[in-house]
Formats: C-alpha cells, sequence, structure tokens
C-alpha cells in the first residue's frame, strides 16, 4: 500500500517531566482533514448502536457561521486544534529535532494511503484496531444480526437463527452492558461487516455506502491523528477554502489550460484558498487521555451538556481504559462512576428507563427523562441519599442506609463503611433492587401503549407519572415505608412484595387523572411540595383520590 506523507515545521513543548510533549505547528486546513480523523457521536445506521467517537454532532449553523468568518481574510482564531495520536499499524507520527535534544524541528505524518484502500482494507485495520483494545472476536455466522445484514447485500443465508441462537444473543447483551458495552457493540458490527465483504468482495460494492458505513466515517477511525477538540473550526474552514475556490471559476480555467487535470483542478484552488491554522499534537495515542482532554476542555473551558459528556465518558472507553483515568476525572470534578451508572439504566433491556433517558446524541428523540434526573434517582438507590419527600425533611435512603443497611442478606462486608462500598459499587445489590422496584412500579401504575393517557411511562412533559417529581416521590415515600416497618432488604426479588405491601389500598389509577396542569411549572418548590404532600397524605389514608385541582396549587412553606 502507498504511504501519504505530510511535513511541518514545529516546536515542542514539555510541560513537566512526566508529561508527554506537545507538538506546536500550523498545516492548512484541506490537509488537516486528510490526516486527522474526527469519530463523531452518531448512529451508523438505524438498528445500530452510535458510533464510539467522541465529537459532538455537526452543527449547520455553526459551520455556516464559521466559514463566513474564515472568509474574511483579515479575521484570525487563536484557538489551536487539540489533537492526540491514534496507534494504528503502519501510522507514524514523529517529531524530528533540527539538533540533537532541541525544540524546533519537523513533525513528519506517514500513513497508509487509505483514500485508495479497498473497503475490506479498511474494515480489516478497523477491526484489528478494535480488537487490540478489547480482545478478539469472532463473528457467529448464525446469529440473527449477522443473517440480517447478510439479506440486505443479496447474499444468501445457510440456515435461519433458531431459539438457542436468540438465548445466546440475550446473552451477549447482557454482558456488554456490565462491560465494555458501547465498544463490544461496535467491534461486532465492524467485525460482522468486515467479514461479509470478504465474502461478497470489496470489488462488487458500489459507492460510497456499506451497511451504514460510509467511506469517510470509516476513515476517521483509522487516521494517525485524532481531532480531540476543534471539529467546527477545521470544517468551517475546509467549507471557506471550498466555496473560495468555486467563486474562482476564472483560475480553473487557466489551469485547465495550463494542462491540469480536470479532477486535480478543484483540489489546488482549495489548497491555494485554505488558511492556515494552529495546531496543538499531544504525542499520546492512549484513548483514555484523549477522552480526558475532551472532557476537561469542553467541561472547564465551553461546556457541554451533562447527557453528552457523560455518553462520551461511558462509551467511549474500555472498562480498564476507564479505571485508569478515574481518578484524574473526579479531581476535575467529572463523575466517571455516576455517568456509568446513567448509562446502565438508559441502556440495559431489563431496566424500564431503556431507551428514555437523554443522552446528548442527535439520534435522540424527543420528550425523553433528562440525564440529571435519571441521576438524581439513581443516587437514591446507590448512594441511599436524597430520599426526600418535596415537603418534608427526612431523607429516609440515608435512614434506611443507617439502620438497615449493615444487616441486609445483599451484603457480605462488615461494617457500615464496608457494607456501603459494596453496596454503592456499579455492580452492586443496588442495581437489582432499582431494576425490580421501578418495573413494579411500571407494572402498577402505569402504561406505555397510549401517550394521550396520563400515567403514560415517558413523555415527562405531559405524564403525570414519568416525570422528576413524581417518580423522586415514590421512591422516597419506598424507602420511608422500609425504615417505617423496620425492613431489611434481605432479597431483591422481595422488592415486588414489599412494594405491594407499601401500596395496601392505594388506587392503581392515582396517576392516571386530569390534573389540570396547564400554564403550570411543575418543577417549582410550591408544586413539587404540594405533589408530595397529596401523595403521602392519600397513601397514609386511601379512602379518596385528591381533588384534581390541587395539583395546581403550590404549598406555601
Amino acid at each position: 500500500m502507498n504511504k501519504v506523507k505530510f511535513e511541518y515545521d514545529a516546536i515542542k513543548v514539555v510541560q513537566t517531566k512526566e508529561s508527554k510533549p506537545l507538538i506546536l505547528f500550523g498545516a492548512k486546513a484541506v490537509d488537516i482533514e486528510k490526516w486527522a480523523g474526527i469519530p463523531q457521536k452518531k448512529t451508523l445506521d438505524p438498528g445500530a448502536a452510535e458510533t464510539t467517537g467522541f465529537q459532538r454532532s455537526e452543527s449547520p449553523s455553526r459551520l455556516r457561521q464559521l466559514s463566513n468568518f474564515y472568509k474574511n481574510k483579515d479575521n484570525v482564531v487563536q484557538n489551536n486544534l487539540i489533537c492526540s495520536l491514534r496507534k494504528l499499524e503502519g501510522c507514524s507520527v514523529d517529531f524530528i529535532p533540527n539538533v540533537r535534544e532541541g525544540n524546533t524541528g519537523q513533525v513528519i505524518i506517514e500513513f497508509p494511503d487509505f483514500y485508495s484502500s479497498s473497503w475490506e482494507t479498511l474494515f480489516a485495520l478497523l477491526r484489528s484496531s478494535l480488537e487490540s483494545r478489547v480482545g478478539g472476536f469472532d463473528v457467529n455466522k448464525s446469529s440473527p444480526k449477522y443473517l440480517e445484514l447478510k439479506s440486505q447485500i443479496g447474499l444468501e443465508s445457510d440456515n435461519e437463527p433458531g431459539d438457542e441462537l436468540e438465548l445466546e444473543a440475550e446473552e451477549d447483551i447482557e454482558a456488554a452492558i456490565y462491560e465494555e458495552s458501547h465498544l463490544n457493540d461496535f467491534l461486532e458490527d465492524v467485525a460482522i461487516r468486515h467479514e461479509l465483504i470478504k465474502e461478497l468482495g470489496s470489488e462488487n460494492i458500489e459507492g460510497d455506502k456499506f451497511l451504514g458505513f460510509d467511506r469517510a466515517s470509516l476513515m476517521s477511525f483509522l487516521l494517525p491523528v485524532t481531532l480531540v477538540d476543534g471539529q467546527h473550526r477545521l470544517k468551517g474552514a475546509v467549507i471557506a477554502a471550498e466555496e473560495k475556490a468555486n467563486e474562482n471559476k476564472h483560475e480553473g480555467i487557466q489551469l485547465l489550460e495550463s494542462g491540469i487535470e480536470a479532477d486535480q483542478v478543484f483540489n489546488q484552488l482549495k489548497q491555494k484558498y485554505s488558511r492556515e491554522l494552529p495546531v496543538s499534537l499531544l504525542m499520546e495515542d492512549e484513548p483514555k487521555e484523549q477522552v480526558f482532554q475532551f472532557v476537561v476542555i469542553n467541561q472547564k473551558a465551553t461546556p457541554i451538556g451533562k447527557s453528552l459528556l457523560g455518553t462520551i465518558i461511558s462509551t467511549t472507553l474500555t472498562t480498564s481504559e476507564m479505571e485508569d483515568v478515574n481518578d484524574r476525572l473526579l479531581d476535575s470534578g467529572i463523575a466517571l462512576e455516576d455517568a456509568r451508572a446513567i448509562t446502565w439504566a438508559a441502556r440495559n433491556p431489563q431496566s424500564p428507563f431503556c431507551g428514555l433517558v437523554e443522552r446528548g446524541t442527535s439520534s435522540d428523540q424527543k420528550d425523553l427523562l433528562q440525564w440529571n434526573v435519571m441521576g438524581s434517582l439513581i443516587q437514591i438507590f446507590r448512594e441511599l441519599k436524597g430520599g426526600k419527600l418535596f415537603h418534608a425533611k427526612n431523607d429516609y435512603a440515608k435512614r434506611w442506609k443507617e439502620k438497615f443497611l449493615e444487616s441486609s442478606d445483599l451484603i457480605e462486608s462488615n461494617g457500615l463503611l464496608d457494607a456501603y462500598k459494596e453496596w454503592s459499587a456499579l455492580q452492586g445489590p443496588w442495581q437489582e433492587v432499582f431494576i425490580q422496584f421501578w418495573v413494579k412500579i411500571k407494572q402498577e401504575f402505569a402504561q406505555d401503549t397510549n401517550p394521550s393517557r396520563n400515567n403514560f411511562w415517558g413523555n415527562p412533559r405531559k405524564s403525570n407519572i414519568f416525570n422528576k417529581i413524581s417518580l423522586t416521590i415514590l421512591a422516597s415515600d419506598f424507602f420511608k415505608y422500609l425504615v417505617t416497618k423496620k425492613v431489611t432488604i434481605n432479597n431483591a426479588e422481595d422488592i415486588p412484595e414489599l412494594v405491594d405491601d407499601w401500596l395496601e389500598d392505594v388506587n392503581r389509577q392515582y396517576f392516571d387523572q386530569e390534573w389540570e396542569l396547564s400554564g403550570i411549572k411543575k418543577d417549582s418548590p410550591g408544586i413539587r411540595a404540594r405533589w408530595s404532600e397529596n401523595w403521602a397524605e392519600y397513601r397514609e389514608s386511601p379512602d379518596q383520590l385528591p381533588q384534581a385541582r390541587t395539583f395546581r396549587n403550590p404549598r406555601k412553606s
């Protein structure tokens, strides 16, 4: 395979003896686009998981603003594009000093010519790169996913999936959620397509797409440099160069008349009008370091939504990589474990919140439960705190922890501190308790088939139950019941029966009423307190449902 090579004058900066060096240089935007990959959080096709990149989805309006800005020759952007290395076979990025141990020299970027490589080669390289991080992957050619994709490209299947295969698929899903879930999913998508291409033959693939992958997005994972931050600045500069090239048609005619091939004219004009952008390249090829840099930059300097930030953290790294970077993220104010727990609840098929929590990706549907709301609900069960009814002061989750956690049969450790550490571990006993409780709540009070009903399990803006206030009240009051009745949870499977006891005589249509909330801001202190008081008083004396009009009247403190 032919090699592609770029070379730039550069300066090396070493901040500490322990840190990797930074290489500072300038390069044409159209060149940077050729050697820097920009993996994004997006779906590859309707049935696939998001890709494992960590950039935001592109904003067309922002790209337009930046391209207009760049087209003014007097405008200058001082912010560097932040880049890191990618560890790939055949790729190299080296700093060659002018003199021994010098800090000035050249940065040389060299890599195989992926632009002319076959589909099979590209998928093989990406598959190898992913397997180096999460281990080898053997494609099950009898799996439902493989057979479905095989049929999409017109290849005949040798057999059909049976019950045994479906069970195997379910086990794969469970393993994926509890381990390097996202990378395993992505590796499976890549590996299946790699095997199918070997059967089909690269030469038989027409166009620039294959089963949801296009060449550009595929190569974004293979180029020797990763663009950690500056996606829009780079793309805006490239668009500006392209538009300037199109505006100068007379130069294009002159180039054609001078003998330049037609397919090279546009590229030469783009090169001419492309501005040079400053680059800061960290000589580090560990994915965990790249994600750490991205998170710190975007959380501390230009904040992004917690949902996207959490999704990025919890789906871009393997378990071991996350463990390595956890303390550094905590020191930077980023709660990695919280993000992983929320992602678990949002992706686990056993969770009644699966697919109903915002994740900050472009594929998010409307009217999802907010990321931080999911985090607060998990906190009640995992950290055993925050279990407060809005009209009262007692934290019943905390009280249950102090009085009953240590004696639970779900815990093997002795002493409250060790018991709490065991309970609240990412895969601790709290998970099954959480699942059992919310599955039972959904069964008793809600439905997910008719969005127009008031107890719809979804659409937080309209539902009486599927919102921050009601869900928090239910969780808090359940812990109040456990404390009041002096109940120790010894088996997560006991939760449904405990919920039945707690809800004795409670009308299951409680949330399926018209509460006359038009024009009311639900998440306000007075309304939260009113709903909380209504529920607490009704549960203690469930003879008659609260009058609908009371839900719109704020409780005075």
